[in-house]
């Protein structure tokens, strides 16, 4: 059946995670939004990109596909694709994939309830499957492994060339920061640490800022001013949805204990400074946790000079990848080829 990957809008934390998965399955990606796909273009190679006004999406996309891979709930999509549907007397199958594996929504706030109505969802693996069913999800699971890991692996050579031009001169220890967006659980740090900045950072420390795409709509103005006043060892990377190739080039990785990045980081068995308010976050057991306001570089300085805790997170979070597993269990046919 013919198949393609569906990005409406400038949803921006959803391209590196239908992107490689549509290069993987050699389908086509749509997309509505232009700067979107000027980025596809240069950060994931081999990926088949067709970009649509948003307007004619429902009526291509019912003409063309019988099968939709996306990351939003099939709420958001019947109230875009009803017409359509409707007039064609077609309905249109939909897949969601997952958008990380993160700890969201484990609160008493309604995020993945949203997705009851989805009757195929992909997995990474059994702890996301877990979580879905405690929150009532009851669609039939298609565990995928993790197949962006597989992606950068494959075009590993490609990333590095471009990881290149795009990261400053190796420093004696390369840290990242990457917040996530401010949500309704409050899991973000930035809120606690935009006005405090990293004025402190050694002399022989690089820091790479990657800011949850939400963020630059939640806080314009408190993120301009954080720019303005970083040291020149601070570098803010904007528009690089690509995390594994970021990932392999940092020593430590500083973040949000509910963020799904702690979770890719995993697989490089480095240390992790995580920032939360809770006690004992699920990431916990692989990185060190504090509160954000508690943040200084000694931390990291300790941490860098330690190993991280053996935990088996990587293996309860990401099944094996298996591409010709993955093709079967899709029942998926490129249009495109």
């Amino acid at each position: 059946m013919p198949t393609a990957g569906l990005i409406v809008g400038p949803e921006y934390h959803h391209l590196d995670h239908l992107a490689p998965l549509c290069s993987l399955l050699d389908l086509p990606l749509l997309v509505t939004d232009q700067e979107m796909a000027s980025i596809a273009k240069k950060y994931y190679p081999d990926l088949s990109l067709c970009h649509f006004v948003e307007e004619e999406i429902p009526e291509r996309v019912i003409q063309e596909f019988d099968t939709i891979l996306y990351s939003t709930p099939r709420v958001l999509f019947d109230e875009l694709f009803f017409f359509a549907e409707a007039f064609h007397q077609k309905k249109i199958r939909t897949v969601w994939c997952p958008h990380g594996n993160s700890d969201k929504g484990r609160g008493t706030t309604a995020f993945m309830e949203g997705l009851k109505e989805e009757e195929t969802l992909l997995t990474y693996g059994p702890r996301i499957e877990v979580f879905l069913r405690e929150k009532g999800i009851e669609g039939t699971f298609l565990r995928v492994g993790n197949y962006r890991l597989n992606y950068f692996e494959k075009h590993r050579k490609f990333y590095n060339h471009l990881m290149k031009d795009i990261l400053p001169e190796k420093a004696k220890h390369t840290l990242l920061y990457a917040p996530t967006w401010q949500d309704g659980e409050k899991n973000s740090s930035f809120t606690d640490l935009w006005e405090k900045g990293f004025s402190e950072i050694p002399s022989d420390y690089t820091l790479l800022v990657k800011l949850h795409p939400n963020l630059y709509r939640q806080y314009p103005d408190q993120i301009a001013e954080m720019q303005s006043k970083a040291p020149k060892q601070v570098h803010f990377l904007e528009n690089l949805p690509p995390i594994y190739p970021l990932l392999s080039h940092i020593d430590l990785f500083i973040g949000d204990a509910a963020s799904s990045i702690g979770y890719d980081f995993l697989y490089f068995k480095k240390p992790m400074l995580l920032f939360s308010n809770e006690n004992d976050p699920p990431l916990a057991k692989a990185g060190k946790v504090i509160p954000p306001m508690q943040f200084s570089f000694s931390q990291c300085e300790k941490l860098l000079h330690s190993s991280p805790p053996k935990n088996s997170l990587y293996e309860e979070t990401f099944a094996p990848f298996n591409l010709t597993k993955l093709q079967k269990l899709l029942n998926v046919n490129p249009i495109y080829s």
